[in-house]
């Protein structure tokens, strides 16, 4: 929970974790780079309507492709951006601010969206199972089994 009173960008001083505590500084913690990425913007984290504080937003170009490399307390995450030809230059517009909040609401929409399929193909899994669908077969001269979900019989009613 923030109590910073203000907003406040990791490296500021004004950072205050509980209500009595005497302002600080968050130390910014960015996400590690490879060597072949060319860092394009570096937004540490912030709050200002939502304590955003652990999450560290770099857009980051290789070779023709942007991402958006994301350190949160989960880890780290690489999302590649859609690759319009303008799309460096539609950030290079915005305010600090308000390119980080753009960033936050991609990688909120590509969790949003990771989540969904993950439990989309866990209910296939479910019923399959329920349904005893699952087949296995082990590979021949392979060390390892393939498995997979058998489709139910089409019926035609008479």
């Amino acid at each position: 929970m923030c109590c910073c009173g203000k907003p406040t960008i990791n490296g500021e001083l004004g950072y205050r974790w509980q209500p009595n505590d005497a302002p600080s500084i968050r130390q910014p913690y960015p996400p590690t780079l490879r060597e072949d990425e060319v860092l394009l913007y570096d937004e540490p984290g912030r709050c200002g309507g939502l304590d955003h504080h652990s999450h560290h937003f770099c857009v980051v170009k290789h070779y023709n492709s942007l991402f958006l490399v994301v350190r949160h307390g989960g880890g780290e995450e690489r999302i590649r951006l859609f690759p319009h030809r303008g799309l460096s230059d539609m950030l290079a517009g915005l305010e600090s601010n308000a390119r980080y909040w753009i960033l936050s609401t991609i990688h909120a929409a590509h969790r949003d969206g990771a989540d969904e399929a993950r439990q989309k193909e866990a209910e296939t899994w479910r019923k399959a199972a329920a349904e005893g669908r699952i087949k296995t077969r082990k590979q021949r001269g392979a060390n390892f089994v393939k498995v997979s979900i058998e489709t139910p019989a089409l019926t035609f009613d008479k």
